[in-house]
């Protein structure tokens, strides 16, 4: 019976598409085009039905011809963004035209024409203006014009940038690799969504990359017609995104043939100090802010290839970056560099520990004087690594950021597009495009041969090749006045390719073994200290090797139907997604973590430099590739339908849904994927005894999304909005629906994952670097198919059913226009995510331990704890094997958050020389962490969205000074005068922000509880936090400490000694309790940034000019505070005294500098 029914549904689905294509079918290109509609009126208001009425393209000479309706009404589609103007022609009236009006994609821009009786032959020209309401729709979006792209100040003129400008829009939480992102698409939030929920189109294509969530193709500025950015209730046309859609029409060319030329540069020569890190200069280039050079170069090209038909445009831009960056390092000070690299006598690690040191292996005192190590029971791969560490250059005997250096990274890129328009005919356009982008990374390890932080992009090290592609072709079809065709076919191509740095020590240099065992495992191991004894060792900030290559196949087919008041408009969405991604989440050469327990007693004392020197890690991790020519797919299919109906002159509802159809991934082979399943407690292996390729994975078939908008203009210069509908998420991010965890399963690749046991036992670690674990042999299939889980290797679970992120969303909208280019609009934005990832990063843990209810349970460690050890066992080559003893990742969206807001927005368009866009957001978000409580207590990872700022302001604008000829000042002064004084213009824009959340911490909490015990984190979320009320505890940004450069922000009180112990308004929570203070329950300090350009334009000739930039980006050097995020930096009750960084500030907030400078020219014509 199930089968019947689900091939009934395909047939459905068939046949639905069948429909679609042979023209029955209907919906706009709404993402490629706009609109102009109205009505024909005589002089008393009555309906002038039969008028001929003409909109023409200004720029490129096009025309499409409608006649008025029986209501005076008339509406034209499909007009591509430009500046139109509209002609009426009536019998026995004068030939009417409107004032230029500009169309902008997905809008619907409303023009009544009256027309007076014919009193003479010329055409009388409408003085009114077009309105500047939206009246066709109740979306919530912001439309982002080409002066506003070509004017506000953007230092790295990066597109996403501007995305900022808009309501509801804040930079997210997680940090994109800088190697896989050399475009520079930033990290966003949309009205509380998480990262990589946003949707991404580009002429009406796909623009978003399915496994990492950025933007493929960051679009040249030069290129871009118009962005409109949706941020909530946006048609049925538009889907597969639950945070927003981000939609980008390129230029195209006109009758006329015009260019540019431009050059944009910075360097460090005009950038502020950094106060935080930039207060000695570097004993190698003696200079404080280290060398940079940026140089941005190109120019664009466009006109006629046959006038009024046929059009290009074409651009090129090129980058030239040197990176420069200044690291605070922690390095084995002077006093362990000369006691642990003698030839004999001890080891002095006194300045880090006060504690005896033991031996890991037989828990006996190496010395009864704290830290001391005979130089005996040094591990000689560990001094081999000590001797390459550059020696202490800072902060005289501290063991942090005691090494201060700088350095250059290199980003090189070139891209370039073109575009060919053809109006074959008043009803026929054809239209192509193509882009491609090259960008090249290098970047070299702070530490040299012994590795390192790198100073390339976001301090990242290694060699990096990126090539991406996107590629657009359609045409557009007015089969008759009413019945209109879209057809439209896309390819997106994402591809990067990563390698270390080779100037590193490798693992067989040390005298590692084990390790460089393949071509792919070459170079150097990772060295990770988790106290933060030293900074990272090895290869750090590079997931290298890395090749990782994704191509998108999309076909759009889009029908209009325009009958009376209702245009009604449905279409179909095919998709095929292509993806390899054969990554290094490990160091493929090892990675190895020291902490103190190995040189400790019982959990306690040791130091993780200790650890490391005698050669004991607590965890060992290693990325293992048994197969390397696997690939993953997925077919995604979307069907649409909606009616635009306007019901009254004054009411228009927009009602529609949307069915989305997302296939379970699949490979394209037996053995090239595995799917984690608890129900068979081991990895169901792709194509083996009759699983499918696609893991068994099963279809979910109700993915319906209903969309509801309603507008009422209740005034002429009045309209109230309303909207509601559902959205789901179809690509998700990180392999939670397509793309990683299929093929990073075993038997394809897994993470090795090994840790010391938790009872702190004699003889108990993970690995020694004298003889680290052999790599595994690759995994043989068994004959039932399914390889039993593995407990070395961290599982990646999907559901059995695909479940697609889920978004309720409403507003409320009430919108006045004064005058005729200023509008004001306030509007109550709310979602609700009833299903969608917890967290900010991908995955939670499912074998989260609970809490410990005795303190011999604390002591034995945390891994009996766990829901799922041991619960699996199972035969593998003869042997038994059990799981799971750590964590296993679940990609699932059953999480849940909320977003309640109130978005405020004042816009100017262009008039007197001023345009403007102001807005205000009050909002608060909320939602589930992915963290340690979140599978067994769900209730503690509740909280504030660590991304939410309540109260933000932006303000953006243009301002054509008004001096010189023709102008409102000095109007009549002579050539050379006016070429000195006229052409100014001033732009810039300015943000206002409240401060980002953040979770106290309370340095006993190891005693209380082991599923988070890290107080001295600087992470933004804990677990590890104190009882008490977070909003009575003082918080106030002091003066700068020029000793220790850094600002405090809040006093610890007393230390909480005991189980209930108050100090101040905090308390200790009781024993295997997690304290009752909200997850990010503090905010930081509130942020202003304010960016100016001024800019000249001076005439050349009569069809050229030339053009110079000053821009000044925080131009009032306002050093914008981070949260405490410095080690130790949030714990409420760590001694100052001992504990120097808590409840200080020690860095800007992230996407901030002090004020840099930037030039420019450009030559137009």
């Amino acid at each position: 019976m199930k089968k019947q029914r689900r091939v009934s549904l395909v047939g459905y689905c068939l046949l639905a598409l069948v429909f679609l294509v042979t023209g029955a079918a209907q919906l706009s290109a709404q993402a490629l085009y706009g609109s102009l509609y109205g009505n024909v009126l005589d002089a008393t208001g009555a309906a002038i039905p039969g008028a001929t009425v003409t909109v023409t393209d200004i720029q490129k000479g096009t025309q499409q011809v409608v006649t008025s309706g029986p209501d005076g009404g008339w509406r034209v589609d499909r007009l591509i963004p430009d500046t139109y103007k509209v002609k009426v022609e009536a019998p026995n009236f004068s030939p009417t035209e409107s004032q230029p009006v500009d169309v902008h994609a997905d809008s619907a821009q409303k023009i009544d024409l009256t027309v007076g009786l014919q009193a003479a032959t010329t055409t009388i020209n409408v003085t009114t203006e077009a309105p500047a309401l939206k009246t066709d729709k109740a979306d919530v979006a912001t439309v982002l014009d080409q002066t506003t792209i070509a004017n506000v100040p953007n230092f790295t003129r990066n597109f996403t940038n501007f995305l900022l400008l808009t309501p509801g829009v804040q930079h997210s939480s997680f940090n994109i690799a800088g190697p896989e992102n050399p475009q520079g698409g930033i990290a966003l939030n949309s009205n509380g969504s998480n990262y990589g929920e946003q949707g991404f189109v580009l002429d009406g294509t796909d623009n978003r990359d399915p496994v990492l969530g950025i933007i493929v193709i960051n679009p040249t500025l030069d290129s871009i017609a118009e962005t409109k950015v949706i941020t909530q209730n946006y048609d049925a046309e538009f889907g597969g995104a639950a945070g927003g859609i981000v939609n980008v029409t390129t230029k195209s060319g006109g009758n006329d043939l015009h260019g540019d030329a431009f050059f944009f540069r910075h360097s460090d020569y005009f950038y502020a100090r950094n106060p935080f890190t930039q207060y000695q200069a570097d004993p190698v280039s003696n200079r404080f802010v280290p060398s940079e050079l940026y140089s941005q170069f190109g120019g664009a090209l466009s006109g006629p290839i046959i006038k009024d038909k046929a059009f290009f445009f074409l651009d090129y831009q090129g980058l030239r970056q040197r990176l420069g960056s200044t690291l605070q390092q922690n390095v084995p000070t002077a006093l362990l560099r000369s006691t642990c690299l003698a030839s004999s006598g001890n080891c002095n690690l006194s300045q880090y520990t006060s504690q005896v040191l033991y031996n890991p292996v037989t828990k006996t005192p190496y010395s009864s004087t704290p830290g001391q190590i005979p130089v005996s029971s040094l591990s000689p791969q560990a001094v081999n690594l000590l001797r390459l560490i550059p020696a202490a250059n800072a902060n005289g005997t501290s063991t942090t950021n005691n090494y201060v250096a700088s350095g250059n990274g290199v980003l090189n890129g070139d891209q370039a597009d073109v575009r060919l328009d053809h109006q074959a005919t008043q009803n026929l356009h054809l239209f192509g495009r193509y882009d491609y982008a090259l960008f090249r990374l290098t970047g070299v390890p702070v530490f040299g041969a012994a590795g390192g932080q790198g100073f390339g992009l976001q301090n990242t090290s290694g060699l990096t090749n990126t090539q991406n592609q996107s590629a657009t072709a359609g045409l557009d079809w007015a089969l008759s006045p009413s019945l209109a065709t879209d057809l439209r076919f896309g390819f997106l191509s994402y591809h990067v390719a990563e390698s270390k740095y080779s100037g590193q020590v490798s693992a067989d240099t040390l005298g590692i073994p084990n390790l460089n065992v393949a071509a792919d495992t070459g170079g150097a191991p990772t060295f990770n200290f988790n106290q933060g004894g030293f900074s990272g060792l090895g290869n750090q900030g590079c997931n290298c090797p890395l090749l990782q290559s994704e191509q998108v196949f999309q076909l759009v087919n889009n029908w209009t139907k325009t009958r009376g008041n209702h245009t009604i408009r449905f279409g179909a969405d095919l998709r095929y997604a292509k993806n390899v991604r054969n990554a290094s989440d490990f160091n493929r050469s090892g990675q190895f973590i020291f902490d103190n327990s190995s040189t400790g007693l019982g959990g306690s004392g040791g130091s993780d430099v200790a650890s490391f020197l005698v050669g004991y890690a607590a965890r060992f991790q290693r990325f293992d590739v048994f197969i390397n020519d696997q690939y993953s797919y997925q077919k995604r299919l979307a069907f649409y339908a909606q009616d635009n109906w306007r019901v009254t002159p004054k009411l228009t509802v927009n009602y529609g849904v949307r069915w989305d159809l997302i296939f379970p991934e699949a490979v394209n082979g037996l053995g090239h994927g595995g799917f984690a399943s608890l129900e068979a407690g081991g990895i169901r292996v792709a194509g083996a005894n009759g699983i499918g390729t696609n893991g068994g994975q099963r279809m979910d078939y109700t993915n319906l999304a209903g969309r509801l908008g309603i507008a009422y203009q209740l005034h002429p210069n009045t309209v109230v909005r309303a909207g509601a509908g559902m959205t789901y998420d179809t690509v998700g991010y990180f392999g939670t629906l397509f793309g990683s965890v299929l093929s990073h399963n075993l038997p394809v690749q897994g993470n090795e994952d090994v840790n010391r046991t938790g009872n702190y036992a004699a003889n108990q670690y993970a690995a020694t670097l004298a003889a680290p674990p052999a790599r595994p042999t690759p995994f043989t299939i068994p004959t039932n198919g399914i390889i039993p889980f593995q407990d070395k290797y961290a599982q990646q679970f999907r559901g059995d059913r695909i479940t697609l992120p889920r978004v309720f969303q409403y507003n409320v909208a009430i919108q006045q226009q004064f005058g005729s280019k200023t509008t004001a609009e306030i509007a109550y934005v709310g979602n609700i995510g009833d299903r969608v990832y917890p967290g900010e990063t991908y995955g939670y843990d499912l074998n989260s331990p609970s809490l410990p209810t005795s303190a011999a349970q604390l002591a034995a460690g945390n891994t009996l704890r766990r829901p799922y050890y041991n619960r699996f066992s199972g035969v593998y080559q003869g042997q038994v094997v059990t799981c799971c003893s750590s964590g296993m990742t679940s990609a699932q969206a059953n999480g849940r958050a909320i977003y309640n807001a109130l978005q405020t927005k004042v816009t100017q368009h262009l008039s007197n020389g001023l345009s403007f866009n102001a807005n205000y957001t009050w909002s608060k978000a909320m939602n589930y962490a992915n963290d340690a409580a979140f599978a067994q207590y769900k209730r503690a990872s509740w909280g504030r969205n660590d991304t939410n700022r309540e109260h933000i302001f932006v303000l953006s604008g243009v301002y054509e000074l008004p001096f010189g000829r023709n102008r409102m000042l000095f109007s009549k002064v002579n050539k050379p005068v006016d070429y000195v004084i006229g052409g100014w213009s001033l732009s810039g824009q300015s943000t206002w922000e409240s401060g980002r959340p953040f979770t106290p911490t309370y340095a006993e909490c190891a005693s209380d509880q082991d599923l988070d015990t890290g107080f001295a984190s600087p992470g933004t979320t804990s677990l590890c936090r104190p009882n008490g009320n977070a909003s009575a505890f003082p918080l106030s940004v002091g003066s700068f400490d020029t000793s220790s450069h850094s600002r405090r922000y809040f006093t610890p009180v007393a230390a909480l000694t005991t189980n209930g112990a108050v100090s101040g308004p905090f308390s200790r929570p009781q024993f295997g309790q997690f304290g009752n203070i909200g997850r990010l329950s503090m905010v930081g300090p509130r942020d202003f940034f304010a960016d100016a350009s001024l800019i000249k334009d001076f005439p050349i000739t009569e069809r050229v000019k030339g053009q110079f930039q000053f821009q000044a980006f925080n131009v009032f050097n306002h050093a914008a505070l981070d949260i405490p995020t410095a080690t130790y930096g949030r714990c409420v009750d760590c001694s100052a005294a001992t504990q120097s960084t808590a409840g200080t500030i020690t860095s800007l907030e992230p996407n901030s500098t002090m004020r840099r400078l930037q030039f420019a020219a450009r030559l137009q014509f």
